[in-house]
C-alpha cells in the first residue's frame, strides 16, 4: 500500500508516520488552500493547508496520519490521542 500526495514535502515525513502507526490502506495527501491545518476523513483521504509554517505542516501531517490510523484501527477519530502522538512522531521523525 502505498500513500499519494501532489507535494513532495509531504513523502518523507508522511512515510515515516505511515510506517511508525503500522498502517496498511493507502493514504491520499492533498495539500491545498483550507481553513483548519487539516482533514481526515475514514477512506485516508487527508487534506493539509498548503499555508502552514514547515514545522506546522510536517507536525499537521502525524496529526492527520495518527486519525488514518485511529479509522483504520477503531472506525473513529479521537483528538486527544492525536494531539499527543503528533508531537511524539514528529520528534521520532527529526532524530532519525
Amino acid at each position: 500500500h502505498m500513500i499519494y500526495t501532489n507535494n513532495e514535502d509531504v513523502f518523507d515525513i508522511a512515510s515515516f508516520c505511515y510506517n511508525e502507526l503500522d498502517l496498511n490502506n493507502d493514504v491520499i495527501i492533498d495539500v491545498k488552500p483550507l481553513d483548519a491545518e487539516g482533514y481526515c476523513y475514514e477512506d485516508g483521504y487527508v487534506e493539509i493547508n498548503n499555508s502552514l509554517p514547515k514545522k506546522a505542516f510536517e507536525i499537521a501531517i502525524c496529526h492527520e496520519l495518527v486519525h488514518c490510523h485511529q479509522y483504520e484501527t477503531r472506525g473513529t477519530a479521537e483528538e486527544e490521542e492525536a494531539y499527543n502522538l503528533e508531537n511524539k512522531l514528529w520528534k521520532l521523525w527529526k532524530s532519525q
